[in-house]
């Protein structure tokens, strides 16, 4: 009788690992092969290492500062592979113009990420706001409706709404500050100021006070998840989108309890679902009753041409709004740093608010003023600190072309927004703050009519004017009732819109800094102003 030798468990493991060595090798090797042919011909670039790309090259870094570097070396347009997905990066004005402006109809389109499309929004009905969805018979609807909402002639119909936010926003301001005598943290003010924008002006409802922020469980939630989403949309981390070796390994992370969360992203795109659907319920139900407040989803519900619109797709047209929320608040806050450190702008906005007459004014009226020298100021915070340095990204809907290189459909783009705003062949002296580049000149040009914050194209943001308006708005009703002045201690670094930043490798570039004193110019007044 035969006896059968057994290998020993040391030998079983020796093979399994010897197979998972050759398994790996093996797929490294085809790996890099793919790698290689996804490169674009004719295209310059930096080559990066297997499997990664250029992905740790960017670490820890700012990643739009990071490209402008490299555009030194590789030229305006230049393609990066973050692991397996070729990237084109657009670095120059001069570039922007000619591929979004020249060839608007092959870069009209928006990529697809595994993480933030593949499971936050799948898990939430795929709905995605209308700046994050691809280009498609949906997205031309979706972004029909909610520019009907958002024309010029729409926004300035919101300018009591504006009004009464930045009011509000100045007494949260004045019943903590103390008259100046306290270094204030202005970040819960500025979080209720933007919630409330995006709330009243989306739904028609809006945060009573500060202290609901903590205390109401809605309002809660969407601080909450809003702040997630956010997370899950930065395209300098999450590298499950190009690395496809992560997305297998996530089953046995989870198995082996590596990761305590292994389905956050689907559980916040319910979530996001879940509160956007009570608020478009109330909002319907006030609109069938006649009850409504002017708002923009109330407009689109009442659009007859939106009638054909799903109950996902009105949702999408919300997710747009309260997006702007990821902007306004660290915009906001880069504008009182940088006030609080520069008395001589400060000065010169509080004279060209004064000499406009508009300290004569009610509240009700500020939005509807036209102050030259506060709308350049506007402009130039949003470019000069320009918080979505890498904007959102493009996807090419059709092939492109840069010189002899061919950019073909479906291909990632990336806007380097910070670039392009500090582009010397577009703006003078780009690293110096001047509103006074954005003032017409006396045959009533304006050499520096654009600016990349909101991007460029078909596809800027749809709510630029309300964005603009807003800021202005806010940044009007604050200069002309309040001087501030830096927090003890703190020095001009925390302006600086590199230095200045609470972490390099972030999709919103946010403020370090978050306090200052605020001294009102006339406390009894104001006190009455108010109401």
């Amino acid at each position: 009788m035969a006896i059968l030798n057994y290998p020993s468990p040391l030998e079983v493991l020796k093979w399994i690992v010897i197979i998972l060595v050759l398994g790996l090798a093996i797929y490294i090797v085809q790996n890099e092969v793919d790698r290689y042919r996804k490169r674009i011909r004719n295209l310059p670039g930096p080559i990066g290492y297997p499997v990664v790309g250029n992905l740790f090259q960017l670490r820890d870094k700012v990643t739009a500062q990071h490209y402008q570097t490299w555009a030194k070396t590789y030229g305006d347009v230049f393609q990066v592979q973050l692991g397996n997905t070729t990237a084109v990066v657009i670095n120059s004005s001069k570039a922007a113009k000619a591929l979004f402006l020249g060839q608007s109809h092959a870069l009209n389109s928006r990529p697809t990420f595994y993480i933030f499309h593949g499971k936050l929004s799948k898990a939430g009905k795929s709905v995605t706001s209308i700046g994050t969805s691809p280009w498609d018979d949906s997205c031309k609807q979706r972004r029909k409706a909610a520019a009907g909402a958002l024309i010029k002639s729409k926004v300035e119909s919101y300018a009591q709404i504006l009004n009464l936010e930045s009011r509000e926003f100045l007494k949260d301001i004045l019943a903590e500050c103390q008259n100046g005598e306290v270094d204030l943290d202005f970040r819960p003010a500025v979080r209720r100021f933007s919630l409330n924008l995006s709330l009243t002006l989306n739904y028609g409802t809006r945060v009573a006070s500060v202290k609901s922020l903590d205390d109401d469980p809605l309002l809660r939630e969407i601080i909450y998840v809003e702040a997630k989403i956010s997370a899950f949309r930065d395209t300098s981390k999450n590298y499950a989108n190009y690395i496809p070796l992560l997305r297998y390994w996530e089953p046995f992370a989870s198995l082996f309890g590596l990761n305590k969360n292994p389905n956050e992203a689907a559980d916040i795109g319910r979530r996001r679902l879940a509160y956007n659907n009570v608020l478009l319920e109330k909002l319907g139900q006030q609109v069938k009753e006649g009850r409504d407040k002017p708002c923009i989803q109330g407009a689109v519900l009442r659009d007859p041409d939106a009638a054909n619109l799903t109950r996902e797709e009105l949702i999408s047209v919300s997710l747009s709004m309260m997006a702007g929320a990821d902007s306004n608040i660290p915009t906001l806050g880069w504008a009182i740093l940088f006030l609080a450190h520069s008395p001589d702008i400060q000065e010169i906005a509080y004279t060209a608010i004064r000499d406009a007459g508009v300290l004569e004014l009610p509240s009700t009226s500020y939005a509807s003023t036209k102050v030259p020298y506060m709308g350049a100021f506007t402009k130039e915070i949003s470019r000069y600190f320009v918080v979505l340095k890498l904007g959102i990204p493009r996807a090419t809907y059709t092939d492109a072309t840069w010189g002899a290189a061919t950019i073909p459909a479906n291909t990632l783009v990336f806007l380097n927004s910070w670039a392009c705003n500090r582009d010397p062949e577009h703006f003078p002296d780009p690293h110096t703050f001047n509103p006074l580049r954005w003032i017409p000149s006396e045959d009533g040009s304006t050499p520096h009519a654009h600016q990349f914050a909101f991007g460029i194209g078909g596809r800027m943001c749809v709510a630029q004017h309300l964005a603009h308006n807003a800021l202005y708005t806010v940044f009007l009703h604050l200069i002309a009732h309040f001087r501030i002045l830096p927090a003890a201690g703190e020095s001009r670094d925390e302006i600086h819109p590199l230095e200045g930043l609470k972490g390099k490798a972030t999709f919103v570039g946010t403020p370090r800094g978050s306090r200052v004193k605020f001294i009102p110019r006339q406390p009894e007044e104001l006190v009455e102003w108010l109401g």
